[in-house]
């Protein structure tokens, strides 16, 4: 079986979202407007239809990312390890209030055939959201 540690290194596509019935508080232009200010060399689409799809590069290592956005259809990282994923969507937390669920799955996870959605541990910070997100991948690596 694989561990956490392991899972960690997986590079997989990431989604989260609102719980069903509910909208982010946080609409493309905001979102756009505190990428901008957290990456300097963020670029975002002109389009937004319906989502917004953007870049950043990591100021940990340099590496480019493309995401997008939407506050009903929540948000999409393909290609991330699990604490790249923690790291984006721990600095995405800071922007709604602190009750809100999100909600996570991955791509090996969906491919396993777990459709659920599993809540991100919010409140406890970095390091249990990636831990958290490293778990869930390994149950579902053979």
């Amino acid at each position: 079986m694989t561990t956490a540690d392991e899972a960690a290194q997986v590079i997989t596509n990431y989604y989260f979202a609102p719980v069903e019935g509910e909208v982010w508080p946080v609409d493309l232009e905001v979102f756009d407007t505190q990428a901008a200010a957290r990456w300097p060399d963020y670029e975002s689409s002109d389009e937004r239809d319906p989502d917004l799809e953007f870049t950043y590069t990591r100021s940990a290592d340099g590496a480019q990312r493309s995401a997008w956005y939407h506050p009903q259809r929540g948000i999409g990282l393909p290609g991330y390890g699990a604490v790249e994923a923690a790291e984006f969507v721990s600095w995405f937390l800071d922007l709604l209030p602190a009750e809100t669920k999100v909600l996570f799955n991955n791509d090996v996870a969906i491919e396993d055939g777990d459709y659920d959605d599993h809540v991100v541990p919010g409140s406890m910070g970095l390091r249990p959201i990636a831990e958290a997100f490293a778990s869930h991948l390994a149950e579902h690596l053979a």
